[in-house]
């Protein structure tokens, strides 16, 4: 059966999108620390399809995840930069060094350059001075672990074979 990438790019950007939205109920004990659950889909459409569609992946989720939650502006002005420097850091981490770096290394990558993204977004609109608190090593340290987390999650997820199959089709 050969899917459409289009339609494929629609369904990992929604199963993102609930992700993201379900992940945003989750208690957390910092309240910028996160699991990432939502990047599983950008980072399965990075390893198993080409770029573009793997980046729209992303800017969806980046933009429309804010919609579904409180403080929009808030969210919308951390996701949507640390969103497209991520996905940057990721997508020339996997293109350039694909045989050198696995999948848990470039999730790892993405959530620490995501991490850092907010954290000097938040340093110049809202939080003067976070940079310099015992907070950054926290975030990141967070950041770290829930990238190796994601990371494994999507390794297991690429190599089934359905799923191969199905990003072979179109």
């Amino acid at each position: 059966m050969k899917i459409n990438i289009y339609i494929l790019t629609g369904l990992m950007a929604s199963f993102s999108i609930v992700l993201g939205v379900v992940e945003n109920f989750i208690p957390s004990p910092v309240p910028a620390i996160r699991l990432g659950l939502s990047n599983i889909p950008i980072l399965i459409m990075l390893c198993l399809s080409e770029t573009p569609y793997a980046f729209l992946t992303a800017m969806l989720k980046a933009f429309i995840v804010p919609i579904f939650s409180s403080n929009i502006i808030f969210k919308f002005s951390l996701s949507m930069p640390a969103t497209f420097v991520s996905f940057i850091f990721m997508a020339l981490c996997y293109r350039l060094f694909k045989n050198k770096l696995d999948i848990v290394t470039i999730s790892v990558i993405g959530a620490v350059s995501h991490m850092m993204t907010q954290i000097i977004v938040a340093n110049f609109w809202i939080v003067k001075g976070i940079l310099y608190t015992r907070l950054v090593g926290i975030l990141l340290l967070s950041a770290v672990i829930t990238g190796i987390l994601m990371g494994l999650i999507v390794s297991k997820v690429i190599h089934h074979s359905q799923i191969k199959k199905m990003f072979e089709n179109i």
